[in-house]
């Protein structure tokens, strides 16, 4: 458990410990001529709190975005009923050192059930190159547990949209037989995995804002495609296409990554997310 628990600060608290970093923007002060301040809102699986980083708020600002896992010590006060931390100091998280069952609310949905269903469809692949690659994805343990708790403010969430992605996908096999089903399912899989880099990357919640998740998931395949020099270089372009093309219909050059993207927007649709 968090050395200090957001649920268990009381004034005056001395408070150190872990936190997901919800919300971080630069303010001024009262008399801006003095410069600005950074308002924080760190979280834990117990609850919430505000911070005020009075102190290098520019410098921290260059490298801190929500998203990010923190290690923030500083002085809990009472202002107008509530407890706000006076931040004295404030750094990247080491991710080896994170339990993540400390810092984020209970998942979304049935882990177990979700990660079945998406075992159960990378059965199904018959490219074996595809199949290797997502095995080495779903056999790795770390992976799993981020991608289990992503993303952060509601853990779950990605495996969910993964499932609900197959599931439109499969009647297409009898609809369009002649679109390859096994790159489309290997894509729906990996499109979203760069959104765990707020929780294995230091600094990864900036990542993900400046850089993007369909960015960071090709990254990541591109990285474990660095592993397999067999891999066959037309279908690593592909999958890798369909991955970046996912969110932006007109991206796609292809009818796999115009599936992705399409079946994406129906899915928004559904749930009515923009």
């Amino acid at each position: 458990m968090n050395p200090t628990p957001i649920a268990a600060i009381k004034p005056d608290d001395q408070v150190s410990g872990l936190f997901r970093v919800a919300e971080a923007r630069l303010a001024p002060y009262r008399d801006g001529r003095k410069g600005r301040y950074m308002h924080l809102l760190l979280t834990d699986r117990t609850g919430q709190v505000e911070g005020r980083l009075w102190e290098e708020a520019d410098e921290a600002a260059g490298w801190l975005a929500p998203g990010d896992i923190v290690q923030a010590s500083g002085r809990a006060k009472l202002y107008e009923g509530r407890i706000r931390l006076r931040v004295d100091s404030i750094a990247p998280a080491d991710p080896a050192s994170m339990d993540l069952a400390d810092l984020l609310p209970a998942p979304v949905g049935d882990i177990g059930e979700a990660l079945a269903a998406i075992h159960a469809a990378v059965s199904r692949i018959s490219q074996q190159p595809l199949a290797d690659l997502l095995a080495s994805f779903l056999g790795d343990g770390d992976f799993l547990s981020a991608l289990s708790m992503t993303p952060p403010h509601r853990p779950g969430e990605l495996l969910e949209t993964i499932v609900a992605l197959l599931e439109l996908a499969a009647p297409l096999a009898g609809l369009a037989p002649d679109l390859n089903h096994d790159l489309l399912s290997a894509a729906i899989v990996l499109h979203g995995i760069g959104a765990t880099a707020a929780l294995t990357q230091v600094r990864g919640g900036k990542a993900i804002a400046r850089l993007g998740s369909a960015a960071l998931s090709d990254q990541l395949v591109t990285e474990r495609l660095a592993q397999r020099p067999d891999f066959p270089t037309d279908l690593a372009i592909e999958l890798r296409h369909c991955i970046l093309a996912a969110g932006d219909l007109a991206l796609a050059r292809t009818r796999e990554a115009a599936v992705l993207a399409a079946l994406r927007g129906l899915l928004a649709a559904v749930n009515d997310k923009p």
